[in-house]
């Protein structure tokens, strides 16, 4: 657990593209400690690059939505594609937010490999992360 935290800490952060056209934005809950205690994967998605372009790791609130979207502040966006959550229609402009179903089947897809590639990430495990800070290493170095 040393050498996974250690490498998650230098590990070191990946060049994202300067434009983006779509953003995909979706969020998936596992757990930490124990099953009482829900931990919200957000997850920033560009199909065009086939690739993450940031994740966070909290409660399922405005808060966490935040600072999702800080992390994308860097990159030029024209659209955002999520589903029906209110986070989403509090913080994005309406004229760049386009929701539903239809827009959100990439990273849906991602959120399935996700769940497929990191036992802590599914529904009916056993397994799962006793800290937030290894739950947040293991998906950055999966990401």
């Amino acid at each position: 657990m040393k050498v996974i935290r250690w490498q998650a800490e230098f590990l070191p952060p990946s060049k994202c593209p300067a434009r983006v056209a779509d953003v995909e934005l979706d969020e998936m809950w596992s757990f930490v400690e124990k099953k009482k205690n829900q931990c919200w994967l957000w997850l920033a998605y560009s199909p065009k690059h086939r690739r993450m372009l940031a994740f966070s790791l909290g409660r399922r609130t405005d808060e966490t939505c935040q600072k999702l979207l800080a992390k994308l502040k860097t990159i030029q966006i024209t659209r955002f594609y999520s589903d029906y959550w209110e986070s989403y229609q509090n913080l994005i402009p309406s004229f760049r937010h386009w929701i539903g179903k239809s827009g959100t089947q990439r990273i849906e897809r991602q959120n399935l490999n996700f769940r497929t590639h990191l036992k802590r990430l599914q529904r009916r495990t056993i397994c799962f992360s006793k800290s937030k800070k290894m739950l947040e290493a293991v998906v950055k170095l999966y990401i």
